[in-house]
């Protein structure tokens, strides 16, 4: 599973800083669909996925600078089902 993850972010990742560090993210314009009573909500967001290996201590409020953006976490990340990659929503600056 190692293998497949490492091979999707050295053919698809964005090269970012993070702590002083060069690292490879990816980053997802979605929409999120929430729920308020009876109706849904839809709210664009922005989420980035990062390697484990690259951030292991990631908490909200560290940030990601590419060359176009500067990425902030806005929320607690958390970790996909095989433990290998972080998932955070992010405001994009």
């Amino acid at each position: 599973m190692k293998m497949a993850v490492d091979s999707l972010f050295n053919r698809l990742g964005q090269r970012a800083k993070y702590q002083n560090k060069d690292v490879l993210i990816l980053v997802f314009a979605a929409d999120d669909v929430g729920e308020v009573g009876f109706m849904n909500t839809l709210s664009p967001t922005t989420i980035i996925k990062v390697r484990v290996e690259d951030a292991p201590n990631l908490a909200m409020g560290d940030s990601f600078e590419t060359e176009k953006a500067c990425y902030h976490l806005i929320a607690e990340p958390k970790k996909e089902q095989h433990l290998l990659v972080w998932k955070a929503e992010v405001s994009c600056d």
